[in-house]
């Protein structure tokens, strides 16, 4: 069996980081910003509406309830005819 070790990179102090780990933590920063904006605005229309919120978090979960539990399974052999 091989063996792996991890090994901690760390940035030199003052060092460029490269147009790939550049990109990506714009991508990072953007996400962030997006996920907040989203919040605010969810927050927002639900101070607003709270009676729309509250129906569609019941739709909402009834909707994920169907999906993860699916069809009951039949008992075999509890039917009697």
């Amino acid at each position: 069996m091989a063996e792996t070790q991890s090994k901690v990179q760390i940035a030199m102090p003052g060092a460029r980081p490269s147009a790939d780990e550049d990109a990506f933590l714009r991508g990072l920063q953007a996400g962030r910003e997006a996920a907040e904006t989203a919040l605010r605005r969810i927050a927002a229309w639900t101070e607003e509406h709270p009676g729309q919120m509250v129906l569609a978090s019941l739709a909402l979960g009834f909707v994920l309830g169907k999906l993860m539990i699916g069809r009951p399974q039949p008992l075999s052999g509890s039917r009697r005819e």
